[in-house]
């Protein structure tokens, strides 16, 4: 059929070249598609890897900058809280010692108030008196000591809690 339509052995060789020329851009065009394509797709999905690596790694950086700034914070928060209990420790330490002296000075009163009873009593009716008033001083310095003892594991346990709750506030951010 096509030799009748077709009477010129030239323009039959034109024309099969032409049919060859568009089957190689028909073949062209699908190997572009079909074969250099999946390359194409490869490399766009390696690019877009790459980038969702990059802001993956970017929010980690910012995430542990975030952290970092917040545990230095505590720590500072927790460093300020614990200078202001030990200066509140050394306070009571002091006011602690300065009780303590007076302590000492009551059972020395005491001490010698009881000595008093070994002096000779000038009546009967008196010495009665005296070793009441010793008695007393006596026991008002034992209650004194007891009280010390009380008054200085109470500053003990406040300072334990001072710091504990410090610590707290700190760690919960408040």
């Amino acid at each position: 059929m096509w030799a009748r339509v077709v009477k010129n052995p030239l323009t039959a060789a034109l024309a099969a070249l032409c049919l060859l020329l568009a089957a190689a851009v028909v073949g062209q065009a699908a190997y572009r598609h079909f074969v250099s394509s999946p390359a194409q797709y490869r490399a766009g999905q390696a690019d877009k890897a790459a980038e969702i690596s990059r802001s993956l790694a970017a929010a980690r950086a910012e995430q542990a900058a975030e952290t970092l700034a917040k545990e230095r914070k505590q720590a500072a928060a927790l460093a300020a809280a614990q200078a202001e209990i030990e200066k509140e420790k050394q306070n009571a330490q002091t006011a602690v010692n300065h009780l303590r002296r007076e302590l000492g000075r009551v059972q020395q009163y005491a001490a010698a108030q009881s000595g008093r009873r070994n002096l000779p009593a000038a009546a009967a009716s008196a010495g009665a008196p005296d070793e009441t008033s010793a008695w007393g001083w006596q026991l008002f310095g034992k209650c004194a000591a007891e009280y010390a003892a009380m008054a200085e594991a109470a500053d003990h346990q406040r300072n334990d809690l001072a710091e504990w709750q410090a610590y707290g506030r700190t760690v919960s951010g408040d």
